[in-house]
């Protein structure tokens, strides 16, 4: 019984050395919102620069911690904030109306 309590620690610690670095990555975090719609989302230190990969879908304004998405085109595309702390990635999806936002 003592073996297989050391097996099962040992895998235990295996599996969480594994799952280590996943779990430091930042995943890419998912906004929604409709044609003509906007949102603001207040980052945790200064926004030094913004960047989107199509900007024909959303236009992004950055003041001082704030970065307000709007919505122009339906579509979805990535987004990169830079600030103070690292990047922060975002996955924008805009839909025609509110009725065909994902759920």
């Amino acid at each position: 019984m003592n073996s297989l309590r050391r097996m099962k620690l040992a895998l235990l610690v295996t599996l969480a050395v594994l799952a280590a670095p996943a779990a430091l990555a930042s995943p890419r975090k998912q906004v929604a919102l409709p044609v003509g719609h906007t949102m603001t989302m207040a980052m945790p230190t200064l926004v030094t620069a913004v960047r989107v990969d199509d900007p024909s879908l959303v236009e992004v304004k950055r003041v001082g911690r704030k970065v307000t998405l709007v919505a122009r085109a339906r579509g979805s595309t990535d987004a990169t904030v830079r600030t103070a702390e690292g990047e922060h990635h975002f996955r924008v999806y805009v839909a025609a109306d509110r009725y065909a936002m994902p759920e």
